[in-house]
């Protein structure tokens, strides 16, 4: 008996706990303290929740269906246990901002174990408020209300609710911890001002998911101190899209971290995924392990931008670096459609450049009319100035090459060091561009460049060098070793830019000076314009050609201004359709055809066009040299000198078939090279030797089929008036004949 009764005791017991339970456990209807529809339930919703908060258990303040109004209300913690809120109505803010006390019109504050949940809606009624909003022109405009702000807010959850047509932000996280945004719909016309949909600051372990936002500003934004933030299945549009940043605005922002962007869709919007910080930043501070991946883009103006130059309406200090520091990024699988040609847009700082930055799987598309797509990289990879950016310069290269679309490499302006021999090869994906605004040094000792080429582009389809900077050789310690002149078995030093396999290349604006050796070699190139470029060298830096070119077809060389101390331009064999116009060349050694027939099996040289250069104090104007006793026989044809000026130049025109510098070949044993179709125009000014005209042919294969016409060349030294030589040729002359030319037809 006494057993059963203790049976009975326990069954009692465990029957009042169950039933003190539900006690505990309430739901608060704030219809019970008063709320109508159509009129201000702040007071009985402030009430409701004071209630609920100070219950023990579970507690829900429930806004049932229909429409209310609400003045700005702040719900405050810390409560007895947990605590929701149920919004199954709309609850509508005063139109006009001015009523609203603080800058949130329904404020959380302190509570831990909170929900927002429900299928209602908070209407801000913001469009009065969007007219006068200027936040975007002036620093110190006076923010107005957020809908929903949830501060300090300790495992937490919104869920199900939608808000509407927010005056400012229309949600703001601040100082939350284990916070999830789900099924949440946030809607405002694009044209909205200033109203982000989800802004996150110095807060931790935020999850959004699985919701819908379209505004007139970021769609949702992570200000400084943000750590542990996924947000993922997100469909962002209108808007500006998913952005971190601004940062470094303020004094003493918080570190920005571990920040996760994952399979969401963007579409429409003024910016896809990007970072952005500020110049002349006040603090320094960092952003870190960040990932974008499984993004994909509608129509999405620059779909991915790191933008360390952010400066709206001239609020800053562009021209000073951000101190932010941009590290361990990841930009995964970007599929889509670009409403702009800069498709991957990675801006860093020049003051502290993005470290660990790595781009991959990129598919977007541009439909637009003007441009094609392309990416911009500028001060990615830690390069920094006065250093060895050689690392940097290669991992560059690598990513953009292996990324579709156009590719830019921004090398800023500032001075760096690229200390050893850098190849940078294709194929690559799409088109190629390095913008180089900077100066690049090589180290000023030869045997730190392993190889014949400081710096070589190589197999690489559709390619652009250009910009208004300097690659500076630093050659003249290799001028006193060089001895290629009079050593046949020397060992070439290192040219500065070899172009090796281009196809569709363009170099421009750049200036070459001092190199080791040649400053442009261009080998088995096709289609390449060379064009408003300097080249510069002192006239007694040995072997420095401003431009060979060999085994290359459709090359075009314009608008350049080049003074060395050998050839301005060198047409080595392979080379055709070669034209060459407007060149300023002087000091130098002109521009040459050859030598040719020095090695076997040289390739023709044919269709080479030298037209309205100018020549300056050079050695030699316009030639073509070839060697005698040539090991296999080759040809240059169709050859045209043409509206050239020469300007106190040596041998202003000189066909030179016994060619044997430093007695290097049998020079008795003719030249096996062919001349023919050599056309010799226009050509006018003053020589500074008696020859002004010569054309020495091979006796073994003369010339054929030489025209000169217009020739009105002057020498005025003591010796006497200039003259013309001619041997193994009988030209066709006409026009002007000044001074008259040699035995011809």
């Amino acid at each position: 008996m006494a057993k059963d009764m203790n049976n009975a005791t326990i069954s009692l017991l465990l029957l009042l706990a169950s039933t003190a339970y539900v006690a505990q456990s309430a739901d608060f209807d704030v219809t019970s303290y008063g709320a109508k529809p159509g009129a201000d339930i702040a007071k009985a919703l402030t009430s409701a929740w004071k209630e609920a908060c100070a219950a023990s258990g579970s507690s829900k303040v429930l806004i049932p269906e229909g429409t209310y109004k609400s003045s700005s209300v702040t719900l405050e913690g810390p409560c007895k246990g947990p605590i929701e809120v149920q919004l199954d109505g709309t609850l509508q803010a005063p139109a006009d901002p001015s009523q609203h006390k603080g800058d949130g019109w329904v404020v959380f504050l302190r509570v831990e174990d909170f929900t927002l949940s429900g299928g209602g809606t908070l209407d801000g009624q913001g469009a009065t408020s969007w007219k006068t909003n200027n936040c975007g022109s002036n620093i110190d405009c006076s923010l107005y209300a957020t809908s929903l702000r949830l501060d300090y807010i300790t495992n937490g959850v919104v869920q199900g609710i939608t808000s509407k047509d927010a005056k400012s932000f229309h949600i703001n996280v601040f100082g939350c911890k284990n916070l999830t945004i789900k099924h949440v719909t946030i809607t405002a016309p694009g044209t909205s001002p200033n109203t982000d949909g989800i802004h996150i600051g110095r807060s931790s372990g935020i999850i959004v998911t699985d919701t819908t936002i379209g505004t007139g500003d970021d769609c949702i934004s992570l200000g400084d101190g943000s750590q542990d933030v996924t947000i993922e299945r997100v469909k962002c549009g209108p808007g500006h899209g998913i952005s971190i940043g601004s940062l470094g605005k303020y004094k003493n922002e918080e570190p920005v971290s571990q920040i996760k962007v994952l399979d969401c869709t963007i579409t429409g919007t003024t910016n896809g995924v990007r970072i952005k910080t500020w110049p002349a930043s006040v603090g320094a501070s960092t952003a870190s392990d960040i990932t974008f991946k499984g993004i994909t883009m509608d129509n999405v103006a620059n779909p991915v931008i790191i933008d360390q130059n952010y400066c709206p309406y001239g609020q800053c200090k562009a021209q000073i670096p951000s101190t932010i520091k941009i590290s361990n990024v990841v930009i995964d699988d970007i599929h889509g459609t670009s409403a702009t040609p800069e498709t991957v847009q990675i801006i860093c700082s020049k003051g502290v450049p993005c470290e660990s930055v790595k781009v991959s799987n990129i598919d977007l598309t541009y439909k637009g009319s003007k441009g094609t797509a392309k990416t911009v990289c500028e001060n990615k990879y830690g390069a920094k100035p006065g250093r060895d950016i050689t690392q940097a310069l290669t991992k560059a290269w690598k990513e953009a090459c292996a990324a579709g679309g156009t590719s830019k490499i921004v090398i800023s302006k500032t001075t760096y060091n690229l200390g050893s021999s850098t190849s940078l090869q294709g194929p690559c994906k799409g088109p190629m561009q390095i913008q180089l605004d900077g100066i690049v040094k090589a180290p000023a000792n030869p045997h730190q460049l392993k190889t014949d080429g400081w710096l070589v582009i190589g197999r690489v389809d559709s390619f652009t060098l250009s910009g208004t900077g300097t690659l500076d050789g630093q050659g003249a310690t290799s001028w006193k070793q060089n001895d290629c002149g009079k050593n046949t078995n020397c060992k070439l030093l290192a040219t500065t830019l070899r172009l090796d396999f281009i196809t569709n290349g363009v170099i421009q604006g750049i200036t070459f000076k001092d190199p080791k050796s040649f400053h442009i070699n261009v080998l088995g190139c096709n289609k390449l314009k060379i064009q408003h470029i300097t080249i510069t060298a002192p006239t007694t830096s040995l072997n420095t050609d401003g431009i060979h070119i060999g085994r290359s077809n459709d090359i075009t060389i314009s608008d350049t201004t080049i003074g060395t101390g050998d050839d301005c331009i060198s047409l080595g064999d392979g080379s055709k359709d070669v034209t060459i116009q407007r060149v300023k060349c002087g000091p130098g050694h002109g521009i040459s055809i050859g030598s040719l027939g020095r090695y076997f099996n040289e390739q023709p040289v044919a269709r080479i066009k030298v037209l309205d250069c100018t020549f300056t104090n050079t050695m030699n104007g316009v030639r073509i040299k070839t060697w005698p006793a040539s090991p296999s026989a080759g040809i240059a044809d169709g050859i045209t000198f043409k509206g050239i000026t020469m300007n106190n130049v040596g041998n202003p025109v000189n066909i030179d078939q016994g060619y044997c510098p430093y007695s290097q070949c049998k020079s008795q044993i003719p030249s096996r090279i062919k001349i023919s179709n050599l056309n010799i125009e226009d050509i006018k000014g003053t020589s500074a030797t008696l020859e002004a005209l010569k054309i020495i042919c091979s006796k073994g294969v003369p010339c054929q089929n030489v025209k000169v016409s217009n020739i009105d060349l002057s020498y005025h030294g003591a010796e006497g008036k200039a003259t013309t030589v001619c041997e193994n040729v009988k030209p066709t002359v006409s026009g002007t004949q000044n001074p008259p030319i040699c035995p011809r037809h």
